[in-house]
């Protein structure tokens, strides 16, 4: 699809934003408003102190080298501070049995009850009786029938 030949006029202000936003760098500008704004600039002498503005301004950025760090201590220290998480009683525990800050006290946490399951089942031979019964009994209790007579 070919451009229109006729463009609206660019206001002041649109010219104004354009110069603020982009610089005063032609290139820089949008494409579609790029020869409206420079016919408008050889008109007006309140844009031109703008873009001359707008010139000193990107020569001091473009001039400006910020010093980069790489340093994981300085990104650590920019961090703001944490507040202290609230131990709950494993952690407590933990701590009582395991002084220290280490990581590996919650896994020994989880795994006494393992070891000593283990260590129950190398225990022995199994009781040579029946526990069927007294296990059915235990999971499921007689009904107390009560009668008037």
């Amino acid at each position: 699809m070919k451009k229109s030949s006729f463009q609206k006029p660019l206001s002041k202000t649109r010219a104004q934003e354009i110069l603020n936003a982009y610089g005063a760098d032609p290139e820089r500008w949008p494409e579609d408003e790029r020869q409206s704004l420079i016919q408008l600039l050889a008109q007006s002498p309140e844009l031109q102190a703008l873009r001359e503005t707008g010139a000193l301004l990107d020569g001091l950025l473009d001039e400006w080298q910020p010093k980069l760090s790489c340093s994981t201590d300085t990104l650590i220290s920019s961090l703001p501070a944490q507040p202290r998480r609230k131990q709950n009683w494993p952690d407590q525990l933990a701590a009582f049995f395991f002084p220290g800050s280490m990581a590996w006290r919650q896994a020994i946490l989880a795994g006494i009850p393992l070891m000593l399951g283990f260590i129950w089942g190398l225990s022995g031979e199994p009781p040579e009786d029946d526990w069927t019964e007294t296990e059915f009994l235990i999971f499921n209790p007689p009904l107390e029938v009560i009668t008037d007579e």
